[in-house]
């Protein structure tokens, strides 16, 4: 082989090498966004960076912004694939308001929202136009890497990738560790957009909420009416430990909430506090430790959703995975909370049977050193199933045993639910769900069945934003209760939603006791009819990470109170994400 072949030779190699060397930081089954140029007529990725995945991101799903091949008004060719359009395809402007169907030219840059069919191809469900950019963009599930080839599969469409592409990811995640958690709450994440080197990135949000409470004791003769004004910031760090998906995360949060009550004395909270700081460390491709100030939180937050000072290890098996953690509350560097002298240890087994479906068991034991002697252990068992359209379940079966005070704790529960959503115009969505949790009289000597007390009871059900699922001003705990609801949820745009919930509440035994409820009055024990609720929320999301939400809730109260005063919930969040 003489020289010249040989420096040919290795040059390839290295270019190879090379590339080999940045798509190897890419793993299947993570979204990711792909910029990149025409050269010679064809399309080429010029930079893969990964984003966050929200429960709205299926594996069918893709956007992409780019100049359009060529278009008929039934089908659209970009970046080397086809996309029919239909009759449910929405057109809009650059504006993001509905205009009439367009056809575009050739070399016209729009915006495209489609899902994929192994079947029947892509289904185009939004067309927006757009200005010229200097880079094509596609969004989408990374469904394969051809190291060499020099080609990945993004939802479905394959394209080349530049020998010298740039590649930057957030780190290998299980689903359920902390930082996938954070970023997948719609309410904590931040995108963490400044880059300072290969592996630190810092974010950060700032926050402004308004809550109005209007006869939270039911007694309109009585002065109490509150209205809490609340400014928040926190600044976010996140440092990755090579490709391994070992990072670092610190949070410090600041700012002031008032409370100014009408007859009462105003108060004020001055804010300051690491509200994060941990390590994840992958230590085996199947094997994750976590330590340090983190979310505890799961699928649906029933059990718990709380920053504590803790240790999780997750071990996954291909569909299996399992978790143990421990925490011992939140302590140093944290403003005064509940959680100081308590203790949690949990145990988890979760079975990805499907892509939109998990089954799950698990055990938790509460400790605490307080006065309360709040220390329940809970177990049972969970099913999950979260399609974008179609029909949707959960399920919730659990027991409880311990102690609350000098009285053991004996009691079961179960949550049962469904939603439909369409696959249409607004994405409407319906659904209902009914949830007990066992009781007993206030002379018994055992108590019923106990949520955490770390619980939300917060879920997305159609919309673009979180609710709280009980009841957004009564928010009961699921203790000596039967709550019986229905829901609906429409996107009149994609970024947009409106949810309307109706709970109706029953005690299992008529009891004076009503534990962790959102109102300032507990029911007088002579009947179980506590009352009915409506919420109406209102969700806004924008791509340039502000978000919007309004809540109103009105609570009737029932035979079980005293009093029949109707109390009345306005609540107003906005939020700027960077």
């Amino acid at each position: 082989m003489n020289r010249t072949a040989l420096f040919l030779l290795l040059a390839c190699t290295a270019c190879t090498a090379s590339r080999m060397s940045g798509l190897s930081q890419l793993r299947t089954g993570r979204f990711v966004e792909a910029k990149g140029s025409v050269v010679d007529g064809k399309p080429r990725i010029d930079s893969i960076v990964e984003v966050p995945r929200s429960t709205d991101d299926k594996s069918d799903k893709v956007e992409l912004t780019g100049p359009v091949e060529s278009a008929t008004a039934e089908r659209l060719r970009m970046l080397g694939s086809d996309f029919a359009i239909e009759a449910t395809t929405e057109f809009e402007s650059e504006q993001k308001t509905a205009v009439p169907p367009f056809t575009p030219a050739a070399g016209d840059w729009v915006r495209l929202k489609a899902r994929a069919n192994q079947e029947t191809g892509f289904r185009t469900r939004t067309l927006r136009q757009s200005t010229a950019r200097d880079k094509w963009k596609i969004t989408g599930e990374l469904r394969n890497i051809d190291p060499d080839l020099g080609r990945l599969d993004l939802g479905g469409i394959s394209l080349p990738v530049s020998q010298d592409v740039e590649v930057s990811t957030l780190g290998g995640r299980d689903p359920n560790d902390p930082l996938s958690l954070f970023m997948a709450d719609d309410q904590k994440a931040v995108p963490f957009s400044i880059r300072l080197g290969d592996s630190l990135r810092i974010g950060g949000q700032a926050s402004t909420r308004v809550e109005w409470n209007d006869e939270f004791d039911l007694d309109p003769n009585n002065r109490g009416d509150r209205t809490k004004p609340e400014a928040k910031a926190k600044l976010d760090a996140l440092w990755l430990l090579g490709d391994s998906g070992s990072y670092v995360m610190g949070e410090v949060s600041f700012g002031r909430a008032d409370t100014w009550r009408d007859g009462g004395t105003d108060t004020h909270e001055d804010i300051l506090e690491l509200t994060r700081a941990f390590a994840s460390l992958r230590l085996h491709d199947s094997l994750q430790l976590v330590v340090g100030r983190q979310d505890f939180d799961e699928e649906r937050e029933w059990l718990y959703d709380e920053v504590v000072d803790g240790i999780r290890a997750v071990a996954q098996f291909g569909d299996l995975e399992f978790e143990l953690g421990g925490a011992v509350g939140r302590e140093g560097a944290a403003e005064p909370n509940a959680y100081e002298d308590t203790g949690l240890y949990v145990g988890h087994l979760r079975w990805q049977v499907a892509q939109d479906w998990m089954l799950g068991a698990y055990c938790l034991q509460r400790t605490d050193d307080t006065a309360a002697h709040f220390e329940p252990m809970l177990f049972g068992v969970r099913s999950i199933s979260r399609p974008k359209y179609g029909f949707g379940h959960w399920l919730e079966l659990g027991a409880a045993r311990g102690k609350v005070g000098n009285r053991d704790v004996q009691g079961h529960a179960f949550d049962l639910g469904v939603l439909y959503a369409f696959d249409c115009w607004g994405r409407p969505t319906l659904g209902a769900g009914i949830a007990f949790g066992s009781g007993e009289t206030d002379s018994s000597t055992t108590e019923g069945y106990r949520q955490t007390g770390l619980q939300d009871n917060n879920d997305k059900l159609g919309g673009v934003t979180s609710v709280r699922y009980y009841g957004e001003l009564f928010d009961p705990e699921l203790s000596n209760l039967m709550v019986t609801s229905v829901v609906g949820a429409v996107r009149p745009f994609a970024n947009t939603s409106l949810s309307l919930l109706l709970h109706s509440y029953r005690q299992d035994t008529a009891a004076q006791g009503n534990p962790d409820s959102g109102l300032r009055t507990s029911p007088t024990g002579l009947s179980t009819d506590l009352g009915t609720e409506i919420d109406l929320v209102l969700g806004y999301r924008a791509s340039g990470g502000i978000s919007l939400e309004l809540v109103a809730a009105r609570f009737q109260p029932g035979d079980a109170f005293a009093n029949d005063a109707a109390a009345n919930l306005l609540e107003f969040t906005a939020r700027f994400s960077f």
